[in-house]
């Protein structure tokens, strides 16, 4: 990479600080009124007439505990779980009848949330069968199964591997003990690596995720979380640098000065480059947003829509609609047993917003295609956002190559700042 660290001090990078989010997330959206609701069910009931890559999203919000920095609305009330798990099949079922839905075919089955493999093996088998059985899957459609390792014995493995799931999203964070108990994550770092190992055992693949830029974590012991990796040989690895919400319990921590803050923006910076140099000579692949992997379809263009629902689900992204539903879970089965879409927030996506969002794929490292830009909105990107590419292109953070507008090398570290600056006021053509 060309940014090397001790290259650049803070006064010579690109952007004041670096972004950790990218523009048009459900943040953004407005509550939803009766208006944009019927817009959103108008939309639903007609039929699909694009052919893209799209994913069914299951949102289960319940785990075991909860871990010092997760700003996620999750619940460990067992009691809740099967009221949750019909009103989540009834929530799924709004969208499965829809005439939208039923003229559309997923790529892919991702159950998120909290951690999904807290549920029993009957609610689990009962929701993929849910699913099999409601949405048009395709034939190659890949299952993604969010975990945490607690709970996850040799049985439960070798009954997700039984489930045709493909692949488990481990919440491992860091393997270093010390870390492991501050953020209040169940189990040592010996048993994480054992069941990792297992669930290799039973063909499941295994992506984990890292968190970077721990109060008082240094870059040596950031490297030993990423060299351990690659003595587990998992296949990819999702690298967060850590992001301090206030209502958490690590944020209320460091505020009262029981734990160091993090690192300032250029250990944070050090510490991505690392993972960066490390993975790639080891022959993984930057992609998605913050991956390193040796999965072959991660290379390829996001899924263009996200059907998805349940308590706290935040991703939602049909037609031009961005929408996420309400996050209380009782509040969540009372609504859904009215028959209604549970949706909280709701964002309708301008023309101009809907050219905005198709230059966000350089932050998830996908190159931006001038002529498909141009058949879609009469324009080219950089008659559509003149300043922003001249000026990134002039901090060679992006290059114009065989057609297609890409992320540098240099610009890698900055795709989220990237993204931002095409939502800032151009004069358009």
């Amino acid at each position: 990479m060309s940014q090397r660290t001790g290259e650049k001090n803070i006064g010579e990078w690109p952007f004041e600080r670096l972004m950790h989010w990218p523009p048009l997330t459900y943040r953004d959206a407005l509550p939803v009124t009766h208006s944009t609701m019927s817009c959103f069910t108008d939309y639903l009931n007609s039929e699909s007439k694009n052919n893209f890559n799209r994913e069914l999203q299951p949102w289960v919000p319940f785990c075991s505990s909860k871990c010092a920095f997760c700003y996620f609305a999750v619940s460990c009330r067992t009691n809740y779980v099967s009221p949750y798990i019909s009103a989540l099949k009834k929530a799924l079922l709004l969208y499965a009848k829809s005439k939208y839905v039923k003229s559309c075919i997923f790529n892919e089955v991702y159950v998120g949330g909290g951690s999904p493999s807290v549920l029993s093996k009957k609610h689990i088998a009962d929701l993929l069968q849910f699913c099999r059985k409601n949405f048009n899957l395709s034939p190659v459609c890949s299952i993604k199964f969010t975990t945490c390792t607690i709970g996850l014995s040799e049985e439960k493995l070798r009954f997700l591997s039984s489930q045709e799931i493909d692949q488990i999203d481990v919440g491992v964070q860091t393997f270093n003990d010390y870390f492991r108990k501050m953020l209040k994550l169940q189990d040592n770092s010996s048993e994480v690596k054992t069941k990792l190992k297992i669930a290799k055992k039973h063909n499941l693949r295994v992506s984990i995720d890292l968190l970077y830029n721990l109060p008082g974590q240094s870059l040596e012991q950031w490297e030993k979380d990423v060299r351990q990796a690659l003595e587990l040989n998992v296949e990819s690895v999702d690298c967060y640098p850590l992001d301090l919400y206030p209502d958490t319990l690590l944020a209320k921590q460091v505020a009262a000065g029981e734990l160091p803050p993090p690192n300032d923006g250029s250990v944070e910076l050090e510490m991505y480059l690392k993972a960066f140099k490390i993975f790639t000579e080891n022959g993984y692949v930057p992609s998605c947003h913050n991956r390193f992997t040796r999965i072959k379809e991660d290379l390829a263009e996001p899924s263009s829509e996200v059907v998805g629902t349940g308590s706290g689900f935040f991703m939602g992204h049909v037609g031009n609609f961005l929408y996420s539903d309400v996050e209380n879970i009782k509040e969540y089965i009372s609504v859904v047993s009215n028959g209604i879409f549970p949706l909280s927030k709701i964002k309708i996506l301008t023309r101009e917003d809907e050219m905005k969002n198709a230059m966000m794929l350089l932050y998830v490292r996908v190159p931006v295609e001038r002529r498909k830009f141009k058949e879609k909105f009469g324009v080219y990107p950089e008659e559509a956002f003149p300043d922003a590419i001249k000026t990134l292109q002039e901090k060679q953070l992006i290059e114009i190559r065989e057609d297609k507008i890409k992320l540098t090398e240099t610009g890698d570290p900055w795709r989220f700042n990237i993204a931002w600056e095409f939502f800032k006021d151009e004069n358009r053509s």
